[in-house]
């Protein structure tokens, strides 16, 4: 995959910077059971992951045919927050690679960014604990901006900060919600492969493709 042609990289957190399945599951599992229901299969985990606390709950109990209301819904929140933010990286893990990819493109000159639909305090304090805040010129979160991915604007108010040409813009994702936010905000997109989408390749049109960090990338 050859990068010559952007200016400015935009990075997703989870699925695509950091392997954090195990953890929003502990997390997730810990909320459900305090509440009173059953845990979800790590093989699920892919069906919850990448809107946020709220709609991992949700979705969760979703599966178990529950509906609730929105004060349990708002304790559960709390919970899951207070017990994720002491526990966010616990078995997570960076992919391979990407410290010295990212060491790299800050060497070439590129800008970087992030931007998750995870808390921004949250992303911040994962980025800390990786030590791979230092690489990013600005973080966002899903609480940043008034939106979240994949409405438009989340990515456009990222560029805006950086008064780069769309063009030269490239958003790197592993799910259907970083695909539709690039597509929404009319800019490149390659597909982290292996990350949290249960979607088949073959859906991600027009996009590049990153097996690993590890591949050779032209930059």
């Amino acid at each position: 995959m050859n990068l010559k042609k952007f200016e400015l990289i935009i990075f997703d957190l989870d699925g695509t910077l950091v392997d954090s399945a195990k953890d929003i599951m502990i997390a997730n599992n810990k909320t459900l059971e305090k509440f009173g229901y059953k845990p979800i299969s790590f093989k699920n985990v892919k069906h919850i992951i990448g809107q946020g606390i709220r709609v991992n709950i949700i979705r969760s109990l979703k599966m178990q045919d529950v509906k609730i209301n929105k004060k349990k819904e708002n304790e559960m929140y709390d919970f899951f927050f207070s017990f994720y933010k002491k526990n966010l990286y616990v078995k997570s893990k960076i992919y391979g690679g990407l410290n010295s990819f990212l060491k790299n493109l800050k060497k070439k000159g590129y800008k970087l960014a992030v931007c998750s639909n995870k808390l921004e305090t949250l992303t911040k304090i994962v980025l800390k604990k990786t030590k791979l805040l230092k690489y990013f010129d600005f973080v966002a979160g899903g609480d940043t901006f008034a939106h979240r991915k994949p409405h438009p604007s989340v990515l456009n108010n990222i560029i805006k900060n950086f008064k780069i040409n769309k063009n030269n813009v490239l958003f790197i994702g592993d799910s259907e919600h970083d695909y539709h936010s690039a597509l929404n905000s009319n800019i490149k997109f390659c597909l982290k492969t292996k990350g949290f989408t249960n979607k088949p390749i073959s859906f991600f049109k027009k996009s590049y493709k990153l097996k690993s960090y590890t591949n050779k990338i032209i930059i």
